[in-house]
């Protein structure tokens, strides 16, 4: 486990790709050689902001022992051989290459990072492993006890 942390990042420090066609946010992970600057998080995620013209493709890999989801917030194509149109989110699991390829213009996150094994619950901005420690985490919130 690790401690909690917080991690604020500027929209004006999140690097855009350009590649193919598709223009793509590097929140965290790496994309096309690009690192996000959200990094040392023990789920080691990747997390792109992804905007796809209509008639575009986009290919990932997906790093091996990942989970994966695509959250689809605009637009309508193809992932991964599955029609789709917003708002869809598609959990992917496990695996190595997700393809996109857009029928009018795209706007997606992909997300993927590796498994936890361990029960999680969350309320808002916290996560925890139970309700019980979220509880706690609001009590103290509210006296004033909290510590980041």
């Amino acid at each position: 486990m690790s401690s909690p942390r917080y991690q604020e990042v500027k929209a004006a420090d999140i690097p855009e790709v350009e590649h193919k066609g598709a223009r793509v946010k590097v929140i965290a992970g790496e994309y096309e050689g690009v690192k996000g600057p959200v990094k040392e998080i023990y789920a080691d995620p990747e997390y792109l902001d992804v905007y796809l013209p209509a008639g575009g493709e986009f290919k990932q890999f997906i790093t091996p022992g990942h989970n994966a989801f695509i959250y689809l917030y605009e637009g309508r194509g193809v992932v991964s051989g599955e029609e789709v149109f917003s708002t869809r989110l598609l959990v992917l699991g496990e695996g190595d290459y997700i393809q996109v390829e857009s029928e009018e213009d795209m706007r997606f996150l992909l997300i993927s990072g590796k498994h936890l094994n361990e029960p999680i619950a969350w309320h808002g901005p916290f996560v925890m492993n139970t309700l019980e420690e979220i509880r706690e985490a609001l009590d103290d919130l509210r006296k004033g006890t909290f510590v980041k």
